[in-house]
């Protein structure tokens, strides 16, 4: 949901800005290779629409969804560019919509390929197909290279449907220990050099995502997939944070909706799991896990109020949850609250909410909920 105007205290802050210095970033790491920007599940919970203008502004060739309904999104708000579904794309009414769109989808088997055809050609347009190699993942994916040279033969003989990339993806990029990626690979490369032998290969190969883009270049091929990265947040804690630089683009916040004074004995929040043992501070914040503040945040998070760390008592409820505020810090109803982002020099980020949550930064942000408006600046 984007909008300017909204009766609630409660925002997602997008810096545009950002995400068209990290495309830029990487477009600096590979200048001559495609790259392909990521913006399934909304962008990352970011607003794909917006995003997927900005990032093709700043050097995107491809823009990658999970399923047809995100690229048609991106078809009706008039962006041209080129498409992958990288998802499933199995039902006959998605296929022929995929090809009504010019979007290209993800194959991996011969019966999903023949269907396509078949729909294609009632369509009366030619399908633009990249293959989905499985090297090591087990998701989807055609696996061995007596398959995939079978599936590429196949696809070559049906002339309603063009095969136009061929790629894979890596499990384990993101961890300290390389060996499992470059296994993978090399997998990939195998296989395509053997199609290549029988006149096969597809133009456009490609299997790098974030974590390889910063820390494999040799596995680059001919385009890198580009997801996390554009957000600003590193794949992980064992990925290099100096060997390109980041800005994180989303910020999530609030106002105080109100402070006032609980005496000792006194609890706070469903369940009554929280126990005050000294007169405290107590601010009630506008939001709750109805807006994707998890409710397993209870008496573990943390907020930034005036540059202050301010803990999570009690149980997140629905709409509404519990914070203690420092006694003279003057906090009062008004004051903006930070859930993860940037506030009077102080930081609480993403990722910090990620390990509160036992979870991933990708998960947090793509939790930022939908009745949480989208501020673009």
């Amino acid at each position: 949901m984007e909008q300017t105007e909204f009766y609630r205290p409660v925002w997602s802050e997008i810096d545009l800005g950002a995400i068209a210095f990290n495309m830029q970033q990487f477009r600096r790491l590979y200048p001559q290779k495609q790259l392909m920007a990521v913006v399934k599940a909304d962008a990352y919970g970011h607003g794909a629409v917006p995003v997927a203008k900005t990032v093709l502004a700043a050097g995107a060739d491809w823009l990658g969804v999970a399923f047809v309904e995100e690229g048609l999104a991106l078809r009706q708000a008039g962006i041209e560019a080129p498409i992958l579904v990288l998802g499933t794309t199995r039902e006959a009414a998605a296929i022929t919509a995929a090809v009504r769109a010019g979007l290209a989808l993800t194959v991996y088997d011969r019966e999903n390929l023949m269907q396509m055809a078949k729909l294609a050609r009632q369509a009366g347009r030619r399908l633009t197909v990249h293959v989905k190699v499985d090297t090591g993942m087990n998701r989807i994916g055609v696996k061995g290279v007596d398959a995939a040279v079978e599936l590429l033969q196949a696809a070559a003989e049906q002339p309603w449907i063009e095969v136009q990339g061929m790629y894979t993806h890596f499990a384990t990029a993101d961890e300290a220990d390389k060996r499992f990626t470059r296994r993978q690979y090399d997998t990939f490369m195998d296989i395509a050099s053997t199609l290549e032998r029988h006149g096969l290969r597809p133009p456009l190969l490609h299997c790098a995502n974030s974590a390889a883009a910063i820390e494999l270049p040799e596995t680059a091929a001919d385009m890198l997939r580009i997801g996390i990265g554009l957000y600003g947040v590193y794949p992980s804690p064992e990925v290099s944070h100096t060997r390109i630089q980041l800005k994180p683009a989303m910020q999530w916040k609030t106002r105080v909706a109100m402070v006032k004074p609980v005496s000792p004995g006194e609890t706070v929040s469903y369940g009554a799991t929280y126990r005050v043992q000294t007169t405290e501070w107590i601010a009630t914040l506008p939001l709750g896990y109805a807006d994707g503040y998890s409710r397993r945040l209870s008496n573990v998070g943390e907020v930034l109020i005036r540059g202050h760390r301010c803990p999570v008592v009690g149980r997140v409820c629905m709409d509404q949850f519990m914070v203690r505020v420092p006694d003279g810090a003057g906090i009062q109803a008004g004051d903006e609250v930070v859930l993860f982002g940037r506030q009077d020099g102080a930081e609480l980020p993403v990722e910090q909410m990620a390990a509160w949550l036992d979870t991933i930064a990708y998960e947090v942000l793509c939790m930022v909920g939908k009745r949480v408006p989208r501020v673009y600046r």
